[in-house]
């Protein structure tokens, strides 16, 4: 791992825990890194006047003042076998590389020991993308270059090794030959001495100095294999056509890595050398071998025996906890943060309380979307333009220290497939406002629902989209409504499954936001730290899968769109995205319900002027139908019995979020996709979903001190639901 101090020239303290989501009476531990050591502590209780956050102090357990040090990330993944073979009178490394970015100074692909000391071996690339091979003797360490440079997004078999009586040796074969590669490559140095010999650990993607893992690579590795000699030019092609086998060939040590792909372990077949992968690589990826006819990694024979090593890659920051609180047992359940403030600076970091398990349950359940927190809270796609303006900040520590979002790119170019809850989330934090709106966004909005529901005397409770997918269906059902926060966006399987079953049973949820349910997302890692995703071929996406990478490593499903595997979010909401833009949003146009007489309509818009526009204003884009939002469509599913309440028409500047072919369906609806349609679903089970259409619903409901008809139906719809 590349370790690297804290930037904190944006943000001069920042914390994270050690999960979101806690019952009275648990323990939180917090780890942070500050410029200045001393550093007062606070546990706020956290809501919203409908001007600025409000932020009470309680009682939790934590210490008045600790010493904060200055931390370290410790970047790159990599894998490590704690007991390989040990080197001995000769040493042959092997393996099959697709290098996707050069080092600045080298890359290890494969390498035992150390250089400075002990036995060691090593293949690597240099930073002009030559191939490499070096190991210590008695007498020194004696190295061989290649003479052309690997081709990025190409696949090589490497082979390099040294034998006292023929010196080290390095042969590069070419999967797809270039006419300026040649079919094959080689070089070698004449010996100098035996090898120094004895155990060390092995590595791959990356190299050991010192205690820590450096060099760390950015490319694909499949099948990595060790022998006790320098394999040859024929037995490498022999390899390379599958002719051969490693094993056959004599290796003594050889890794399976499309074994156990939804796991960390590294499953060795020759001698039981396993070891395991650190900072969450990338699996399910295609091999040297894939030849497009099977896309499903848990179906293929073949063609899935890759790892994919990113030198920016970071599963855990890994930082002792600075202190821990056992929080009260009598701890009402809330929106709670963390203050750390010191000389410089001051960063409050959130986490949510849920009632204890033998409390009353409130009427009301606010699921909080933390998976959407995680993948929105570090994004940087483009430079800051601005880097005094307070919306720059988290891109602008996130960028300085090589943090990524589900939006970016790895080093590397690839898209950035999982990230942790374990490390500092800047864009989570009660005061952000997201740097292309210049608005409250994702926690900061849901932050304005909660100070609004308070304000409305609501009772309710939190759960988080962890807790959700941890727990399923039994997490909801004692509540008697469920709402969503104002962009619902990552969703997972069980998440689905759970408020499906929900609703068709007789429940009653309110979707107060826009682009809900849409990509899918697994919940992985040891701490279920991790969020996963794979961005396909089709909707609003930043970056695309590799060819062949669409199914998620952690539980094999495809990913891409819900809408792609038939479970579209209109299936549940009864609508789902239509649009998105970052310009002036829009009123509502209220219908009749398509039946002036349904007492249901009356009682959602009691109390509104049902021929003038509805949500004309609000804290993002000044309109309560705003930056990205839904609409019936039911060819995608939404039920034809759903009824429209209003719908709000967006114009030319919002880009539609249609993602179909370029000729439309003959069936489908003619109106404009650019729209936010408010809507009221009800199943044949009782149930009822009420849903806005839209992310700016939530920052239009304190306007004017709430006194306005965002918030008088948004009121009306929940005393109705908890009424029941």
């Amino acid at each position: 791992m590349t370790r690297r101090p804290v930037d904190h020239s944006a943000a001069p303290v920042v914390g994270y825990t050690d999960r979101f989501s806690l019952r009275p009476g648990e323990r939180i531990a917090v780890s942070a890194s500050a410029r200045s050591p001393e550093c007062a502590v606070r546990v706020l209780r956290i809501s919203h006047d409908g001007g600025r956050p409000v932020r009470t102090p309680v009682p939790a357990g934590a210490p008045d003042s600790v010493r904060l040090p200055h931390q370290d990330f410790d970047f790159g993944s990599f894998g490590r076998v704690p007991a390989p073979p040990p080197l001995g009178a000769a040493i042959g490394f092997v393996s099959w590389l697709w290098p996707t970015a050069l080092p600045r100074e080298r890359a290890a692909v494969l390498s035992q020991g150390e250089p400075e000391a002990g036995p060691y071996a090593a293949l690597y690339l240099l930073s002009d993308g030559r191939p490499a091979f070096e190991a210590r003797t008695g007498e020194g360490v004696v190295a061989v270059d290649g003479e052309l440079p690997l081709r990025p997004r190409r696949w090589y078999l490497l082979a390099g090794g040294y034998d006292p009586a023929r010196g080290a040796y390095l042969l590069v074969l070419p999967r797809d030959p270039l006419a300026s590669e040649g079919r094959l490559l080689q070089a070698n140095v004449p010996p100098l001495g035996e090898l120094t010999p004895g155990p060390a650990p092995l590595l791959l993607g990356g190299r050991a100095a010192a205690g820590t893992v450096v060099d760390n690579l950015d490319g694909k590795v499949d099948a990595p294999c060790v022998f006790d000699r320098v394999p040859d030019a024929g037995e490498l092609t022999e390899l390379a056509a599958g002719q051969a086998s490693p094993s056959g060939l004599g290796a003594t040590a050889c890794w399976d890595l499309a074994c156990e792909i939804s796991g960390e372990r590294m499953l060795e077949t020759v001698g039981g050398h396993h070891g395991w992968l650190h900072n969450r690589p990338l699996r399910a990826v295609t091999g040297h071998d894939w030849t497009g006819e099977v896309l499903d990694w848990r179906h293929a024979d073949r063609g899935y025996g890759a790892v994919h090593f990113h030198s920016d890659d970071l599963a855990d920051a890994g930082w002792d906890p600075a202190f821990t609180a056992d929080l009260p047992a009598d701890l009402e359940p809330g929106c709670y943060a963390v203050e750390l403030c010191t000389a410089d600076g001051v960063d409050r970091v959130p986490f949510f309380v849920r009632p204890r398990r033998d409390a009353e349950k409130a009427p009301l359940v606010l699921l909080v979307p933390t998976l959407s927190y995680l993948a929105y809270a570090l994004d940087h796609l483009r430079q800051p333009v601005r880097p005094e303006d307070p919306r720059e900040v988290a891109a602008r520590f996130a960028r300085d220290n090589l943090l990524h979002s589900l939006y970016d790119r790895h080093t590397d170019g690839s898209g950035v497939c999982t990230a942790s809850s374990l490390r500092p989330l800047l864009g989570m934090r009660d005061d952000h406002l997201f740097r292309y709106l210049g608005a409250a966004h994702q926690y900061s909005e849901d932050v304005q629902l909660i100070g609004w529901l308070e304000r409305q005397g609501f009772a309710f409770d939190l759960l988080t989209d962890h807790d959700l997918d941890a727990e399923g269906a039994p997490a909801l059902g004692e509540y008697r409504a469920v709402l969503t926060g104002s962009h619902p966006e990552y969703w997972t399987g069980p998440m689905l499954d759970a408020m499906s079953s929900y609703v068709d049973s007789g429940g009653k949820l309110g979707y107060l936001g826009g682009n809900g349910a849409y990509w899918v997302t697994a919940i992985a890692g040891d701490r279920g730290q991790i969020a996963e995703l794979r961005r396909g071929f089709s909707g609003v996406r930043t970056w695309e899968a590799e060819p062949g990478e669409l199914h998620l490593a952690s539980t094999g499903e495809p990913g891409g769109l819900w809408a792609e595997r038939g479970r579209s979010p209109h299936t549940l909401f009864g609508i789902g995205s239509t649009a998105a833009g970052m310009t002036t949003g829009a009123a509502y146009r209220l219908t009749d319900g398509g039946d002036a007489a349904d007492p249901a309509v009356d009682r959602i818009l009691a109390g509104v002027d049902r021929s003038a526009p509805l949500g004309g204003y609000g804290s993002v884009l000044d309109g309560a139908a705003s930056f990205e939002t839904d609409g019936i469509d039911l060819l995608l599913g939404s039920p034809p019995d759903i009824t429209l309440l209003g719908r709000a028409m967006l114009g030319e500047e919002y880009m539609s979020a249609y993602t179909g072919p370029a000729f439309g369906h003959p069936q489908a609806d003619p109106v404009d996709d650019r729209r936010a349609d408010l809507t009221l679903l009800r199943t044949a089970g009782g149930g009822a979903v009420f849903a806005t259409g839209s992310i700016g619903w939530c920052g239009a409901l304190s306007h004017a001190a709430d006194d306005n008809d965002v918030s008088r139906v948004t009121a009306n719809v929940l005393r109705w639901f908890v009424s029941e």
